[in-house]
């Protein structure tokens, strides 16, 4: 008799319980070139190649995507169910505008809805403003996206298993703790219990950019305990190779 086991739990994880995977888009024209004078940069060839070996845990049953070119790129090259509109079991994608990069500068600017509408008719930009008007990045209007992101995810949290975060690094720094986000690189994490709210020690830590200490809450991600040792050793490599 062949019968299929569901995937293994994460060892910190309920059996019930969510998982959010954060994940930074690959690398884009920006990253290369720091004068970079346009908007909305499309990924590089090395970082179009790189994302299709993007790899999680687990398929996510909703992905929710920054509304920019690199990371609508990345999410179409990691998730190749996502090119395939014949597959009869599609997951579920959302694009959020609140994830969209944290800074001003104008490779962090994006299109306006129609013209994005236009290069990706596969998803629903209606969210999206008409035009690309957001107010100037300040740390506390970042702080404040920061956590209606969160308080959104907790919500869908209710009827999801794995939830799939496509953004950048600067935003990225204002949602969860930890160390800077590599190109492509991704990370797993739950939502805090009360009790783990509660804790200072859980729920503050510094900011990886600002170099100040931050508030991750007061709805709180924690990282996984395999992803924490893995970023404990990378956060190793990286001060060694400084």
């Amino acid at each position: 008799m062949n019968t299929k086991l569901p995937p293994p739990v994460r060892a910190d994880a309920s059996p019930n319980q969510c998982l959010i995977h954060v994940i930074r888009h690959g690398e884009s024209l920006h990253n290369i070139d720091r004068g970079y004078p346009y908007r909305d940069p499309p990924l590089t060839e090395a970082g179009y190649h790189a994302t299709a070996n993007i790899r999680l845990p687990v398929a996510p049953d909703l992905i929710l995507i920054s509304p920019m070119t690199r990371t609508i790129q990345t999410a179409l090259n990691a998730f190749s169910c996502l090119r395939d509109p014949e597959l009869h079991v599609q997951p579920e994608v959302q694009i959020w505008p609140d994830l969209r990069e944290a800074h001003d500068a104008i490779c962090n600017k994006g299109l306006g809805r129609a013209d994005m509408q236009s290069k990706f008719p596969q998803f629903d930009f209606s969210h999206c403003p008409e035009a690309w008007d957001y107010a100037p990045h300040t740390v506390e209007g970042a702080s404040d996206r920061a956590e209606t992101v969160r308080l959104r995810l907790k919500l869908l949290a209710a009827t999801h298993k794995n939830i799939a975060v496509l953004s950048h690094r600067g935003f990225i720094a204002f949602l969860v703790k930890g160390r800077r986000f590599g190109v492509c690189e991704s990370r797993t994490f739950r939502f805090a219990s009360i009790e783990e709210a509660q804790d200072v020690g859980v729920r503050m830590g510094v900011h990886c950019e600002t170099l100040h200490e931050q508030d991750f809450g007061p709805t709180v991600l924690v990282l996984l305990e395999e992803d924490r040792e893995e970023d404990h050793l990378r956060g190793a490599e990286n001060q060694q190779g400084e």
